[in-house]
């Protein structure tokens, strides 16, 4: 009796600091299923996500077939085992597929040309292109030499007889049609083929359907390829969450990602809401979802997505608010008007918004971009993400024409956390990032980076909130705010100046002009050791933020008061500044207590209170539509500020999973959906129920303990 083919299905993520791709590998469950569903006991598969548990295996037993994921984040380290396989079975037949291809033919053998270990690679989506692949390896009974002699459908590969030659040739096999009816592809949760990563360690990841209709140049899915859409049934989805649902109970993990780009956009994901709300009823899951949702059609996104309350955030990803970039990179944004309706009706729901932006876009310049974060900051969006351009495989922005029309100039550094050492070998995943174009200095990049991270420690997420709103009372714009604010750090305490200067130092230091310079460098001991030790490797924004709000949160508190008082009288003199003094030092005392022990894990979260003249939370609730002076009380109330069982059940989840140093509480900030609903809660001394700081939404506190 013959045995069985091995193939090991890969999605490997580091793991040196903390596991940068968190997710249950749904992908290569996908394919096991379909491709078991097909062949049954002829291929046994097993799927891997920890380096280290896959290196351990192939060593003991290599595989016949071996496929690896290939992103942008993990993709040297999947050559790293292709190169570790063959060495071991130089017979066994390598794949690879993933986002981080290019388009285009000759990019494509240049690829190829670069991973050497490679024998082949799955194009768009995979069940099908692989189920081709294994079904060939079989009839080739494991020859090599045979089953490259034609081509391969949904694949393409470099002939071995001319891969070093001075002519390799790309074969290419033709396109597969996608599956239409995704239920073809059985449930890997339903199955129990991804049991064994429900570990405690790992995020559950569901998708409900696949396709995107938009043609935007820096995503892959803007292909023509994936313009249909396709849906797996309700029934397996509620099926699915209920599944999940289960075992997170038991695991007490509280956080969901979602695969689908468009989430919200389409009618049948009011049905998987209502599916996760139940979930959330049942099993007290999930409590946070990460989820991209649809740039269209926001009217019905929001209300689709608002059984799910502050559970979820709808995503405004603008990119640009620049008609002119808009047009060079094929796309149309929401109008400004219905944005700032949108945001308005979510946040007097108590909901959040996030807007992204993308820097540097071709044909923007700093004063547009600066012009759009005025009008995105106007918008009342919650939070505002600025992200730095990736030069993306599969995009345009590889494309050397496109690059050339718009001057781009880029560098490369290392993807956050993405670098380990397996068997003895350091290996390191980066990016190459856009820092100019034409229209835009690498000066000006510098100065819009230290911007972005004004937005991302001060604004996102309401964390100095009343400060901003007392601000916008006096007739000064958010924007006008942070630039300010960004004038005069040189006043700021030591602790903020420390944060700063650290910033934009690293900020210059972490790119590097060509891979093999980043490489050799960070090979070096003590180089890696500073990698290891968090020192740099990281994403920057996201671990000064951290550092913003625990290290120099008080720091920020005492600045963003004293500048604030400072610009109120410089733009009114007749100001009776002394009022304004008392009623920023009251605001300054509740953000205080709003913030106390927030990720501080080590310290026990005590309930604190004390005596307000004004009545702050009616202020916050009215947003704008009375001023401080107006809630000032006949007497003093006070407030009570305390973390709930459930804030404290996400903070362990967190912490446990993640870790405690300044890494870990990068990862976490990028995992919460909301800052705000990190804060304490709050009632009067009169009150028995505790509230959201922001949005009417009430609970009735339930008292806990550090060790729940």
């Amino acid at each position: 009796m013959n045995q069985p083919l091995k193939i090991y299905l890969c999605d490997l993520t580091y793991d040196t600091i903390i596991f940068v791709s968190d997710t249950i590998p749904i992908n290569i469950g996908f394919i096991s299923s379909y491709i078991k569903s097909k062949l049954g006991n002829k291929v046994e598969i097993e799927l891997f996500k920890y380096p280290n548990d896959l290196l351990k295996k192939i060593k003991t037993r290599p595989p016949d077939i071996l496929g690896l994921s290939n992103y942008s984040w993990n993709s040297n380290l999947s050559e790293y085992f292709a190169n570790t396989v063959k060495t071991l079975n130089p017979n066994c037949l390598v794949l690879q597929g993933g986002t981080n291809f290019p388009h285009t033919q000759e990019e494509q053998k240049t690829f190829l040309l670069s991973r050497p270990n490679t024998d082949l690679y799955v194009l768009f989506e995979g069940e099908r292109s692989t189920l081709k692949v294994t079904e060939r390896y079989l009839e080739s009974k494991k020859n090599l030499n045979i089953f490259f002699e034609e081509p391969i459908d949904g694949c393409t590969f470099i002939d071995p007889k001319t891969r070093k030659t001075n002519n390799p040739k790309l074969i290419t096999g033709k396109y597969l049609e996608r599956i239409k009816d995704l239920d073809e592809i059985p449930s890997p949760y339903l199955n129990g083929t991804l049991d064994k990563f429900f570990d405690g360690k790992l995020t559950p990841f569901i998708e409900t359907n696949r396709g995107c209709p938009f043609t935007c140049s820096f995503c892959h899915t803007g292909a023509a390829y994936y313009h249909k859409l396709n849906k797996f049934s309700q029934e397996r989805v509620k099926d699915e969450i209920d599944y999940i649902g289960k075992k997170c109970k038991e695991l007490k993990i509280t956080n969901l990602h979602m695969a689908d780009v468009n989430f919200g956009m389409y009618p049948q994901d009011k049905l998987v809401c209502e599916f996760l709300l139940e979930s959330k009823k049942k099993y007290n899951w999930p409590l946070q979802i990460m989820a991209t949702t649809g740039k269209n059609s926001k009217k019905r996104v929001m209300e689709i997505t608002s059984i799910l309350g502050n559970m979820f955030s709808v995503n405004m990803s603008l990119q640009s608010m620049s008609e002119t970039v808009l047009s060079n990179i094929k796309r149309s944004n929401i109008r400004h008007s219905d944005m700032i309706a949108v945001n308005n009706h979510l946040r007097q729901a108590g909901r959040s918004t996030k807007a992204e932006l993308i820097l540097p876009l071709p044909g923007e310049t700093k004063e547009s971009f600066i012009e759009g974060l005025n009008t995105v900051l106007e918008s009342s969006a919650s939070s505002i993400t600025i992200y730095t351009l990736m030069m993306l495989e599969g995009t345009e922005f590889k494309n050397p024409a496109f690059r050339k029309k718009h001057d781009y100039k880029t560098k490369y550094r290392i993807i956050p956390l993405n670098f380990g050492e397996y068997n003895g070998e350091k290996i390191f995943d980066f990016e190459e990032v856009g820092i100019a174009t034409k229209d835009l200095t690498f000066n000006d990049y510098l100065s819009l980076r230290s911007i972005a991270l004004m937005v991302e420690a001060l604004y996102n997420g309401k964390p100095y909130n009343e400060f901003f709103q007392y601000a916008k009372e006096h007739g000064i714009k958010f924007a006008d705010f942070l630039n300010y604010l960004h004038q005069n750090i040189d006043k700021s305490p030591v602790s903020v100046r420390k944060i700063f200067d650290e910033f934009v130092h690293e900020t210059k230091s972490e790119l590097w002009d060509n891979e093999q310079d980043l490489i050799n460098f960070y090979k070096i001991k003590d180089n890696y050791q500073r990698l290891i030790d968090g020192k740099v490797g990281g994403n920057l924004i996201y671990k000064y933020k951290s550092k913003s709000l625990t290290e120099a949160k008080f720091g920020w508190i005492e600045f963003i008061s004293q500048q604030l008082l400072s610009l109120i009288a410089e733009r009114n003199k007749s100001t009776d500044i002394e009022r304004i003094r008392n009623e920023i030092g009251e605001l300054k005392l509740f953000i205080t207590m709003k913030l106390e022990n927030l990720f501080e894990s080590n310290k026990k979260p005590d309930m604190v209170k004390y005596d307000f003249k004004h009545n702050i939370l009616e202020w916050i609730d009215c947003n704008g539509s009375k001023k401080f002076s107006d809630c000032k009380l006949k007497s003093n109330t006070t407030y009570i500020f305390e973390y709930t069982k459930e804030q404290i059940s996400n903070r362990n989840d967190y912490f446990s999973r993640y870790g405690e140093d300044i890494n870990a509480l990068s990862k976490i900030v990028t995992r919460i959906s909301n800052l705000e609903d990190q804060f304490r809660k709050i009632r009067t001394s009169k009150d028995k129920v505790y509230r959201n700081i922001y949005g009417k939404s009430s609970e009735v506190f339930t008292k806990y303990a550090l060790s729940n």
